[in-house]
C-alpha cells in the first residue's frame, strides 16, 4: 500500500508523462503534416512549370532527363508523361520510354481530370511522394507524374523524431527517479517501523521479564500445594474436589507456561554457539513434542539425504523447530503426517516442514509473527512471536506457505555457520 506522498509522486509522474507524451504526439503529427503539405505545394508548382513547357515542345524530344540531371528542382526522383493507356510517353529515365504500364491511378487521374496525390515504393526500398498530374496537350489529355524523394522535405520530421526519441529518454529517466525516490521512501518507512517495532518490543521485553519473574515464584507454589491437595483428595476419593483441584493445577501449568514463554520472549540476545548435529536436534524436539501429544495419531518423517552439520546456537535452533512442529501438530485436527526434509544450498541448509493440517487463511498468516496473537483456544500467541525473534537474532530466513483444508509449509533457510 503506497502512502500519500508516494501516491501524489506517481499521479505527478502519470500526469507529467501523459502531458509530454500528448505534445510530442501532436509535434510529430504536425511535423508530418508540415512535409506533406510541402511535398503537395512543391510537386503541383514543378507540374504547372512543366505542363506549360510541354505545350510548347514536341513530345518526341526527352526535356524530363536533362531536369533531373541539372538538378533544376529540389528532390526530384524522376519524371513521367503518361497517355491514357498507360504508355510512357517521356520519362527520365529514357530506358523505360515507349513502356506501357498498368498503373489504376493513370487511369483515375484521366477520368477525374483531377491531381491525385500517392507514395510509391522504389526497387532501392525508398518510400516517395508521386503527384499524378492530368495533363493537356495538342487535345488529348495525358497524366504527367512527379516523383520526389522525402528527405529533402523532412528536417522538421527528424527534428520532431529527435525530440520524441529524447523525450521517451527523459520520461524514462524521470521514471527511474520517482521509482529510486518511492523505494528509497519505502525504505525508510520500513526502517521507521522497524525502529518503532523494537522500541515496543524492548518495552514489551522488560515487562514481559519482570512480569514473568513476578509469576513463577507464587504461582510455583500454588501449582505446588494444589497438587499436594490434590494426591491427599485422590486417596479420600473425593471426586468433586478432585475435579476442582485438577483444573487449579492445569491452570497453573498454563501459567507456567505462559511465564516461561514470556522469559523467552524477553531473552533472546544471549549465544551459546556450538557444532550441532541437525538430524539428531530435529530428533530430539520430535521425541520431546510426541510423549506429550494426547488422542492423536501424528506420524513423524524425516528426510535428510546426508548428514548435516551446522554451527549454531543450539537452544534457539531448538527452540525454533519445536514451536514450529508444535504448531504443525495443533493445526492437525485427529491424525496427520508431518514431513521434515532437508537439503544443503551452498553455505545454508534449507529445512522445510510440512503438514497436512487445516492450514491457515491470508488473514492469520499475516499475523502469525505478532505476538498474543493466536487462534488456538487456550495459545499464549507467543509461539511463533519467538520463532520470528530467534529466527532473527541467528541469521535464519523464514517463509510460510499455507492453504486452508491443504496444510501448511515451513521453509528455513539456516546459515551453515552463524553470523553475530
Amino acid at each position: 500500500m503506497l502512502s500519500k506522498s508516494s501516491l501524489y509522486l506517481v499521479i505527478l509522474l502519470f500526469l507529467v508523462t501523459i502531458l509530454i507524451t500528448i505534445t510530442t504526439y501532436f509535434t510529430y503529427k504536425n511535423s508530418l503534416t508540415a512535409v506533406e503539405n510541402s511535398l503537395k505545394l512543391h510537386s503541383l508548382a514543378i507540374a504547372i512549370s512543366l505542363e506549360s513547357a510541354l505545350a510548347k515542345i514536341d513530345l518526341s524530344k526527352n526535356i524530363f532527363t536533362n531536369i533531373v540531371t541539372e538538378g533544376k528542382w529540389e528532390g526530384i526522383a524522376f519524371l513521367a508523361l503518361y497517355n491514357h493507356e498507360g504508355l510512357t510517353v517521356i520519362h527520365s529515365n529514357e530506358e523505360l520510354i515507349n513502356r506501357t504500364i498498368e498503373d489504376t491511378l493513370i487511369k483515375k487521374t484521366i477520368s477525374k481530370k483531377e491531381s491525385i496525390y500517392s507514395h510509391m515504393i522504389l526497387g532501392t526500398d525508398e518510400n516517395i511522394f508521386v503527384l499524378n498530374f492530368p495533363t493537356e496537350i495538342n487535345n488529348s489529355l495525358y497524366v504527367l507524374r512527379v516523383a520526389l524523394h522525402r528527405y529533402p522535405f523532412e528536417d522538421n520530421l527528424r527534428q520532431a523524431k529527435i525530440q520524441a526519441i529524447s523525450t521517451i529518454i527523459v520520461i524514462f529517466i524521470l521514471w527511474g527517479i520517482g521509482i529510486f525516490f518511492l523505494k528509497l521512501q519505502k525504505k525508510s518507512e520500513v526502517l521507521n517501523k522497524t525502529i518503532e517495532e523494537n522500541k515496543q518490543l524492548a518495552i514489551l521485553g522488560e515487562m514481559a521479564s519482570v512480569l514473568a519473574h513476578e509469576i513463577r515464584n507464587p504461582l510455583g507454589s500454588i501449582k505446588g500445594f494444589a497438587q499436594l491437595v490434590l494426591e491427599e483428595v485422590k486417596k479420600n476419593n473425593l471426586k468433586e474436589l478432585e475435579e476442582h483441584l485438577s483444573i487449579i493445577v492445569s491452570e497453573s501449568k498454563r501459567l507456567e507456561s505462559l511465564s516461561d514463554d514470556l522469559l523467552l520472549y524477553a531473552k533472546t540476545k544471549e549465544y551459546k554457539i556450538q557444532n550441532i548435529n541437525l538430524k539428531e536436534i530435529i530428533e530430539e524436539c520430535i521425541k520431546s513434542i510426541s510423549a506429550n501429544i494426547d488422542k492423536k495419531e501424528i506420524d513423524f518423517k524425516i528426510s535428510m539425504p546426508k548428514p548435516l552439520f551446522l554451527k549454531s546456537d543450539y537452544d534457539k535452533l531448538k527452540q525454533i523447530l519445536i514451536n514450529i512442529i508444535q504448531n504443525s501438530v495443533d493445526a492437525i485436527p485427529k491424525k496427520g503426517l508431518i514431513h521434515i526434509h532437508t537439503e544443503q544450498k551452498g553455505s545454508q541448509v534449507l529445512v522445510t516442514i510440512e503438514d497436512n493440517g487445516c492450514g491457515m487463511s491470508e488473514e492469520v498468516l499475516s499475523n502469525i509473527f505478532k505476538p498474543f496473537y493466536t487462534t488456538k483456544t487456550k495459545g499464549t500467541g507467543l509461539g511463533l512471536a519467538i520463532v520470528d525473534k530467534l529466527t532473527k537474532s541467528i541469521g535464519i530466513m523464514i517463509h510460510f506457505y499455507s492453504k486452508e483444508g491443504v496444510g501448511t509449509t515451513v521453509k528455513l533457510m539456516i546459515p551453515k555457520e552463524i553470523q553475530i
